[in-house]
C-alpha cells in the first residue's frame, strides 16, 4: 500500500523557501510526489471546542480505517486473491486514491465551511456510521 504523507506549512516567505527546497529535492531524486492539497478557511472557534473536536476526529479516524479495512478484506475475498487488482478496484467518488488525493477539492456544498467544526464532525460521522 502507498504512504501518503500530509505536510502542513505556515504561508511566510522562510517557510516557502524550505518548501520550494523539498520540492526541488523531491524532483531531482524522484523517490516520490508532491501535490499542493488546498485546505479550506474553516470555523475553528475556542480552544475548548477544538480539543473536543479532536477527540471525536480521533475516534472517527479509528471507526473509517476500521470499515475501509473490512471492506479491502471482502473485496480480496471475492475478487482475485491478487493485491494489485484489489487496489486497482478500490475506487473513491469513481477514480482511484492516488488521482483522488491529488486533485482533493472540499466539497463545500456538502460540507459547507460557514458551519462550526463540531457541526462538520457530526456531519462526516453521520457518513459511517449508518
Amino acid at each position: 500500500m502507498t504512504d501518503l504523507w500530509l505536510i502542513s506549512v505556515p504561508l511566510d516567505k522562510t517557510t516557502s523557501a524550505s518548501v520550494e527546497k523539498l520540492k526541488h529535492t523531491i524532483t531531482k531524486t524522484q523517490v516520490a510526489s508532491y501535490w499542493n492539497f488546498s485546505i479550506p478557511d474553516l470555523k475553528v472557534g475556542v480552544l475548548d471546542s477544538l480539543l473536543s473536536v479532536s477527540d471525536n476526529l480521533s475516534n472517527l479516524d479509528i471507526l473509517t480505517e476500521s470499515v475501509i479495512k473490512q471492506t479491502c478484506q471482502c473485496m480480496n475475498k471475492v475478487m482475485e486473491p491478487t493485491e494489485e487488482v484489489v487496489r486497482q478496484n478500490i475506487l473513491v467518488n469513481g477514480v482511484n486514491l492516488m488521482e483522488y488525493v491529488a486533485k482533493f477539492q472540499w466539497d463545500k456544498a456538502k460540507y459547507s465551511t460557514a458551519l462550526p467544526l463540531s457541526s462538520l464532525v457530526e456531519i462526516i460521522g453521520k457518513v459511517y456510521t449508518i
